[in-house]
């Protein structure tokens, strides 16, 4: 072969390399974008949306019930059961007059969110209704002022997720969103009840020494009204619970029993115990009751720690100081 053949050869083949070599790692730049992205959706997909003074451990698994609180006016409960495939939505006046934990004391319900933000409020109506709130949603921009019932049938249709998402804040995840939007768009018209407290006069009107009326609730009533709220999976099992005030605060176990009595659990013994803890501890049979538990009061599954107040119950807990600021009142 000509010398000059040779090297021409010789350089076709060095750009030839060359061209490969720019080619695999263009690739794999692409292949690192493409990654990046589906990790940032991954990200968007599982992370709590818009968040605001809320914070979300656990997404929805569509194993219970969930209950969110929709900051509409009035300020409402919706609460979907995916075993019967039903909603119960709750309406709350304004005017309700209930404890709020941390300290605060007794304050009308408009004012609970200003106080301390959308934590507070879940926390305060799950002291007062006595079923764990799992989330909150509140729409602002151009859907403020929509009722519950607009809302809950903009999420019957997934695709209408997507229009509420710029105007929605909430510690739900897009994916407990797209979940629960594909659950409930399969609820007939039919399996939706509207619990009203005013018209069924559960909340009756009291006036403050400063002249103002406010509305209060007999808890015995409303307990009953709010038997819809029972979660199934938790009736079936129909283990019973045992629970012991880790704390020097009084009647906590009752706070907690009444919990976990309207969620349609069997609670056989509420005791205090000498034991001071700040974490609350869980321990007992394996199940689904006592994963749904653990997800209320955030519970440490660590039966050492639970010493001389294990009971012959199947399930038993340890309330800690974290539960006493959740619900309690000082």
């Amino acid at each position: 072969m000509p010398k000059k053949g040779w090297r021409a050869a010789q350089s076709h083949l060095k750009i030839k390399r060359k061209t490969k070599l720019a080619l695999i790692v263009l690739g794999l730049v692409i292949v690192l974008i493409i990654l990046g992205q589906v990790v940032n959706f991954t990200k968007v997909l599982f992370s709590p949306m818009n968040l605001k003074g809320l914070a979300k451990q656990d997404l929805w698994d569509g194993a219970f019930n969930i209950n969110l609180v929709l900051r509409t006016n009035p300020i409402s409960v919706v609460s979907f059961n995916p075993t019967q495939k039903a909603i119960t939505l709750i309406e709350l006046a304004d005017e309700t007059y209930l404890e709020v934990p941390q300290g605060f004391g007794k304050w009308q319900l408009r004012s609970v969110y200003d106080l301390g933000g959308g934590k507070l409020l879940k926390d305060s109506l799950t002291s007062f209704l006595a079923v764990p709130i799992d989330g909150m949603l509140e729409l602002g921009g151009p859907l403020t002022g929509k009722k519950a019932m607009e809302i809950v049938e903009m999420m019957k249709n997934p695709a209408d997720i997507f229009t509420l998402l710029p105007n929605l804040t909430t510690d739900l995840t897009l994916w407990d969103l797209l979940h629960l939007s594909w659950e409930i768009s399969q609820v007939r018209f039919d399996k939706i009840k509207n619990i009203d407290l005013v018209q069924l006069n559960i909340l009756e009107k009291l006036k403050l020494s400063d002249g103002s009326e406010v509305l209060i609730a007999d808890p015995i009533r409303l307990d009953d009204i709010l038997a819809d709220l029972k979660d199934p999976t938790i009736s079936s099992q129909n283990l019973s619970i045992a629970i012991f005030n880790g704390t020097p605060h009084p009647f906590l176990a009752q706070k907690a029993a009444r919990i976990i009595t309207n969620l349609g659990g069997n609670v056989i013994i509420t005791s205090n115990t000498q034991d001071h803890v700040n974490k609350t501890h869980i321990f007992g049979q394996k199940s689904a009751t006592l994963k749904r538990l653990i997800q209320i009061f955030g519970g440490i599954i660590n039966p050492k720690l639970l010493g001389e107040t294990v009971s012959r119950a199947q399930i038993n807990i340890l309330l800690g100081e974290d539960f006493y600021q959740r619900v309690g009142n000082k």
